[in-house]
């Protein structure tokens, strides 16, 4: 999946949540993601490759956490207005999702 795939999918789950963002703010939570998958996979992007394709969806997955999260970043749990929200960690992305990464193994 490409990164344009990645945006559209990104775009319309985000929709249906009623979060609506200028088309930048999805374009960088994905490449925040992108940045996290390849150092978490120790991963370095050459000849055109950004990233490896098997993680297309955990990127698309975690950029809509992020974008989810936003205005709570630092958090362990919100609440407003009678509403409780409790994240897994205050880190930019949960546990669960970043176990999904397996790391390159070094020669």
């Amino acid at each position: 999946m490409s990164k344009v795939d990645i945006f559209a999918k990104l775009k319309r789950k985000c929709e249906v949540r009623d979060l609506i963002f200028n088309d930048d703010i999805y374009y960088d939570e994905i490449e925040d993601a992108i940045k996290a998958v390849n150092d978490r996979r120790g991963f370095t992007p050459k000849d055109g490759v950004e990233y490896e394709e098997k993680y297309s969806n955990l990127i698309c997955k975690m950029a809509l956490y992020s974008l989810t999260k936003m205005g709570a970043e630092g958090e362990t749990s919100h609440q407003e207005n009678g509403i409780n929200r409790v994240y897994q960690s205050a880190n930019d992305y949960p546990d669960d999702l970043l176990n999904e990464i397996t790391p390159l193994i070094k020669a």
